[in-house]
């Protein structure tokens, strides 16, 4: 694979100081993909693809789920989710487009005090937040339909926030819509109808690593887990590439809404459909972080190219990796 000098030094930056990373690059440049995988000792490792643990880019997968039944005129941006989830009080809420900008109103996590401080000494225990998945088994459906008969929101567009909440009502919503449920759903969508073959919910594997070069399992997740729609993504870096060319390429004409401004999020980026749009370049992309493993997947929708980083470290730069390879493509 051949990388720009930029590229390549942060690569190297990456491997420094750690023992056991497991890095896989994807590009796609004129229609034709090439993935490379390194392991701990920084050579190049031959043979099956390895899956990640790809967190929030199940997000934009969740939204492109979401364009479909937008398209078929089963879902519409503008109505208040109160229309697609009976019993909830006369008054108002957010509409389809506030969740899936992170408008809506709804906080970062769904957590209130009292909840947080058993979860943070249970989060202690296990080893802090690299080896606990702090949305396995909370909040439940009952208790997220709950978050949202408490919320007293006003009917405004609120500052961008980036909720888990938001996302997962609206994968909620579109799994009512599809009859199967989020989890069976979109397992369904993702395999059936986009042929991602190794791309699907729940748990890997592969072992993840923290600050400390302690090992780490990925997140736990279970069917039941409301905040699925956030974040229990794993894929493989073909699989990726190929959801991105799909998104690029017109094979999903009703993905483009996705990829649409429909909102804003700071100085140096617009809101699509969960996707995050570049002011500089016109990139879409997302993060991925779950743990122990960190992602990033980006698209420039003007050269048809792709890049998807995947790392089994947590809270390191594969965005700024990402980026560096995507912009720097010829």
């Amino acid at each position: 694979m051949k990388l720009d000098r930029k590229s390549k030094k942060m690569i190297d930056d990456l491997y420094r100081g750690r023992k056991h990373i497991e890095l896989t690059v994807g590009i796609l440049k004129d229609g034709k993909t090439e993935v490379v995988h390194w392991g701990p000792d920084h050579k190049v490792v031959e043979g099956e693809e390895p899956v990640y643990a790809v967190g929030s880019i199940c997000k934009p997968v969740t939204a492109t789920w979401l364009a479909k039944y937008l398209a078929e005129g089963k879902l519409d941006l503008e109505t208040p989710i109160s229309a697609y989830i009976p019993g909830l009080p006369d008054r108002y809420y957010p509409d389809l487009e506030r969740l899936a900008t992170h408008t809506s109103g709804f906080g970062t996590e769904p957590y209130t005090l009292w909840t947080t401080l058993p979860f943070l000494l249970h989060q202690n225990e296990e080893g802090g937040l690299f080896h606990t998945n702090p949305f396995r088994g909370y909040p439940n459906e009952e208790e997220m339909l709950q978050v949202v008969k408490d919320a007293k929101l006003k009917d405004k567009v609120y500052k961008f926030k980036y909720s888990n909440i938001g996302m997962s009502l609206l994968g909620y919503i579109v799994g009512q819509i599809s009859g199967d449920g989020f989890w069976d759903g979109i397992t369904k969508y993702m395999q059936e109808e986009l042929g991602l073959k190794n791309t699907f919910l729940g748990n890997i594997d592969m072992l993840g690593y923290d600050k400390k070069d302690n090992p780490c399992r990925n997140w736990q997740w279970e069917k039941e887990d409301v905040i699925a729609p956030a974040g229990a993504l794993n894929s493989t870096a073909s699989d990726m590439l190929k959801f991105a060319q799909m998104n690029l390429d017109g094979s999903l004409p009703y993905a483009a809404v996705c990829h649409e401004k429909h909102g804003e999020i700071d100085k140096k980026s617009d809101s699509g459909l969960a996707w995050r749009l570049d002011r500089k370049d016109p990139i879409s992309w997302h993060t991925g972080s779950a743990g122990p493993f960190s992602a990033w997947l980006g698209l420039n929708r003007e050269t048809g190219n792709a890049v998807f980083v995947a790392v089994n470290y947590g809270l390191v730069p594969a965005e700024d990796i990402g980026f560096s390879i995507l912009r720097n493509l010829k």
